[in-house]
C-alpha cells in the first residue's frame, strides 16, 4: 500500500511540472511596435514565435527591423 502511495504522489507531482511548464510554451501576447509615432498593431503571437519577434524586432518591407513590443507595455 505504501509503494502504491509513493508512486501515486510521485506520478502526481511529476505530472504537475510538466503541465505548468508547458503552460509557458503556449503563452501568447498581442505585439506591436512604434513608426512615425505611431503604435503599428502586429496581432497576437505565441510560443517560440513570441520569443523570436522580442528578441528580433520585426523587419518591415523596407527593410527597417524596429523594436517589438508584446503584452503590456
Amino acid at each position: 500500500m505504501k509503494k502504491s502511495m509513493k508512486r501515486i504522489v510521485g506520478f502526481t507531482f511529476v505530472l504537475s511540472i510538466v503541465v505548468l511548464s508547458s503552460c509557458g510554451k503556449n503563452k501568447c501576447e498581442t505585439c506591436d511596435y512604434y513608426k512615425n509615432n505611431e503604435d503599428i498593431e502586429l496581432g497576437e503571437y505565441c510560443g517560440d514565435d513570441l520569443k523570436d519577434i522580442e528578441k528580433n524586432g520585426y523587419t518591415d518591407s523596407t527593410g527597417t527591423t524596429y523594436d517589438v513590443h508584446c503584452g503590456g507595455h
